[in-house]
């Protein structure tokens, strides 16, 4: 367990090198699913999102979006997870026509798994109908179902650079430093 840098509470967080968490939420459809059959023996890129209302995700989203082709030909499955309702989920996808899967956790179950839950939630959000979030993070995971390069944001707009995260991917099948 490590101290969230959010808040005051304590999470357990998902390191490099660990076994990534399986999980099921709900596709656009609102059909359950498994991460792991939806990543199943590929390379992945998995970003939890606070939501379609945020303009740094949305710029996130659209910034991936431009480069999907580069994530595809790296062999990368890309797969945004947000705790908004399947419903948001769909209009976003059709607003910004997006090209990855997008889950709905509303749960939370996910985003706690891999330790991204803000501890406490803005007031200004609060007083909108929004009490929990997920920190803006993403972790690359190899063929294997391995962790392989993890972002966690320190604020809302604290982002991946996409060329970070390609460089993630096409490395992540490769042996990691101290393993056989």
């Amino acid at each position: 367990m490590t101290k969230d840098i959010m808040g005051e509470g304590k999470i357990n967080e998902i390191e490099v090198g660990q076994a990534a968490p399986d999980f099921v939420a709900r596709d656009l459809s609102g059909k359950e699913v498994r991460l792991s059959d939806l990543i199943a023996g590929s390379k992945a890129l998995l970003v939890f999102y606070r939501g379609g209302w945020c303009p740094f995700c949305n710029q996130q989203l659209a910034a991936i979006t431009a480069d999907y082709p580069k994530f595809k030909a790296l062999g990368a499955i890309v797969v945004f997870v947000s705790g908004e309702e399947v419903e948001n989920g769909r209009d976003l996808l059709q607003r910004l026509r997006l090209p990855f899967i997008l889950l709905s956790d509303t749960s939370f179950k996910s985003i706690d798994l891999y330790g991204v839950r803000y501890t406490e939630v803005p007031e200004a959000l609060k007083a909108k109908g929004i009490f929990q979030l997920p920190k803006p993070s993403a972790f690359v995971i190899d063929s294997k179902g391995i962790v392989r390069h993890r972002y966690v944001g320190k604020n809302a707009s604290d982002r991946p650079k996409n060329g970070d995260l390609l460089g993630a991917i096409q490395d992540a099948d490769k042996p990691m430093a101290g393993r056989a």
